[in-house]
């Protein structure tokens, strides 16, 4: 199959589309990443969002998802991150309920900081860290609403950020100052990517979160894109 990237494209491909394509065979290096870039989790998170109602019963599985998605590596053990979400979960549940339900429809584009910012700084007590290492409160936060919050990997970004505000702005910046043209394109071809897994695409996908991500691990990458097509088509 031809390379969704370049598919189209009489010149060479811009820097966006070059990430973009770097991105993604590192991504498919990672056999257990999944092929269709999270397609079929993120609809599953979804419908697993408690909406503010954080109970243990409901925590439990999630500290599970936590633990695979490598976001509790560290000194703490699962009964000590356990311990501080039930300290905080009354007010995680309140804090959620004022700051982000409203916003299950949006994305990052039309969201600032300073309006979701206190549910991450909260989540973020349940696992401190001495460098405000974003990892845990992104990877928290965007299982729950995937759209708005970005999450940090360190395999593949390399966690460059102090902290996750900067992270986040990173993203916003990175696709305001994105080429309209670069953005369909790169829209196009993850979709095509996901349909052709046989799957239908999910209405709630974090376009924008994913492919910033994907580019910007293509950036930290670059030597994986030169001429590798077969894994991203």
């Amino acid at each position: 199959m031809e390379d969704p990237i370049v598919q189209g494209h009489t010149e060479q491909p811009s820097q966006a589309l070059r990430e973009l394509r770097a991105g993604l065979v590192f991504w498919d290096s990672r056999r257990d990443w999944g092929s269709d870039l999270g397609n079929a989790k993120y609809r599953s998170w979804i419908a697993d969002n408690p909406h503010g109602n954080f109970t243990l019963d409901w925590w439990k599985p999630f500290l599970g998802r936590l633990n695979r998605w490598r976001a509790t590596r560290g000194r703490d053990s699962g009964d000590v991150l356990t311990g501080r979400f039930v300290q905080c979960a009354g007010e995680l549940g309140r804090v959620w309920i004022e700051t982000c339900e409203h916003l299950l429809d949006a994305d990052i584009t039309t969201v600032e900081w300073e309006q979701v910012s206190a549910f991450p700084t909260l989540v973020a007590t349940i696992k401190p860290t001495r460098s405000n290492s974003p990892v845990f409160a992104s990877k928290f936060c965007h299982f729950l609403l995937p759209r708005v919050f970005p999450v940090v990997d360190n395999e593949g970004l390399g966690n460059r950020w102090s902290n996750y505000e900067r992270y986040f702005r990173q993203v916003q910046d990175e696709w305001a100052t994105t080429d309209d043209t670069d953005k369909v394109a790169m829209i196009t071809a993850i979709t095509t990517r996901i349909v052709a897994t046989g799957a239908s695409m999910f209405s709630g996908y974090p376009y924008v979160n994913k492919l910033v991500e994907l580019r910007l691990i293509g950036r930290q990458h670059p030597g994986m894109s030169a001429t590798t097509t077969s894994t991203t088509a």
